[in-house]
């Protein structure tokens, strides 16, 4: 977002005069509120992740603890007066950390931040392609650059059933015409925004996938091992009682075998669901794929936009570049929204 290192350059190239205008009014009026809302997307999100993250495992945890009190594998004096009290501990910290997490809303919180920051992205570069901007007609290019304050105050001003509103209009394909401009401008531009806008999402896109995939991968077969692990332990219980033939309730070797796989076989399934949750905090495999397509999009215009050879090409370029990650943060937010559990 940050241009500093741009204008310094620009400013020794006359031709480029009326792009510096540009650069110079964008650090003016959507920097300093762009680099607010990202701050707060950070912060919302990791506040929501610990609530979500804190909420499954200390309930997890108390379930584990509650069936392990009911198995009475545990004999130990000190234990059995602890174990009660560690159980409705874990679980009233899981049921505060979740009223909190929901009565907070801050997974909407995160969503909003995460709009605004976006938004202000997008509308440095719609800022950058409006024909008004480059009129030669200097008094409908300060008109232009004067309305800019609104918007921005109107994007760090809008709340959850904007953004809801938002998803719902959807992303409308419309070509963009490009301005009278000299040919050292509209090649500068076309760099400058394959450098700043579609270099930086290209390689966002493509790490944000492989981290995606490996999350996935290392979480999506899980839950049913986990699950089908407890149905094995169902299996190892009733084996022990047929083989074996012990008595409930005995007190040798085999009884606490018995215990063990009955506790095992209640608590995997547990976790299972704890590993669901936090799978279905990100959605990392839908995400995962969304993020790879959208960076085969973006790879497929950056081509076209380097070979272009008038304004109307590189302007038109541009334009679908814009529309194309616009509707990848619909949807996002969608995907998000209706997956999401928590907050």
């Amino acid at each position: 977002m940050n241009d500093a290192a741009e204008i310094e350059e620009y400013k020794n190239r006359p031709e480029l005069s009326r792009l510096v205008r540009v650069l110079t009014c964008i650090a003016h009026q959507i920097e300093p509120s762009f680099y607010v809302a990202d701050r707060e997307v950070g912060r919302c999100k990791s506040s929501y992740m610990k609530f979500a993250n804190s909420a499954a495992w200390l309930g997890v945890s108390a379930v584990f603890f509650a069936i392990l009190q009911l198995s009475e594998l545990v004999q130990i004096p000190f234990f059995l007066a602890v174990l009660p009290w560690l159980e409705f501990s874990l679980a009233t910290a899981a049921v505060i950390v979740a009223a909190v997490g929901l009565g907070g809303r801050k997974q909407q919180k995160w969503f909003v931040a995460r709009h605004r920051a976006e938004q202000l992205r997008l509308l440095k570069f719609n800022f950058l392609t409006r024909s008004a901007l480059w009129s030669p007609d200097t008094r409908i290019a300060d008109n232009c650059r004067e309305g800019l304050p609104a918007e921005v105050e109107g994007v760090m001003a809008s709340s959850f059933p904007d953004l809801e509103y938002w998803v719902t209009r959807g992303t409308v394909p419309k070509v963009i015409p490009g301005p009278s401009m000299s040919e050292a401008e509209w090649k500068e531009l076309s760099s400058y925004y394959r450098k700043k806008r579609l270099m930086d999402q290209i390689s966002y896109l493509k790490k944000a996938t492989e981290n995606n995939l490996k999350r996935n991968d290392k979480t999506r077969t899980w839950p049913s091992v986990l699950f089908f692990g407890s149905v094995a332990f169902v299996l190892v219980h009733f084996c022990i009682e047929l083989a074996g033939g012990w008595p409930k309730g005995g007190t040798g070797t085999a009884t606490a075998v018995e215990k063990a796989a009955l506790l095992l076989a209640a608590t995997l399934p547990a976790c299972g669901a704890g590993i669901r949750v936090i799978r279905g905090v990100l959605e990392y495999g839908r995400n995962a794929s969304r993020y790879e397509s959208t960076h085969n999009v973006l790879l497929e215009l950056s081509e076209r936009l380097r070979q272009a050879n008038d304004p109307d090409s590189a302007f038109r370029e541009i334009g679908f570049c814009e529309q194309t990650l616009e509707a990848d943060l619909r949807e996002w937010v969608r995907l998000m929204v209706e997956a999401e559990w928590f907050g």
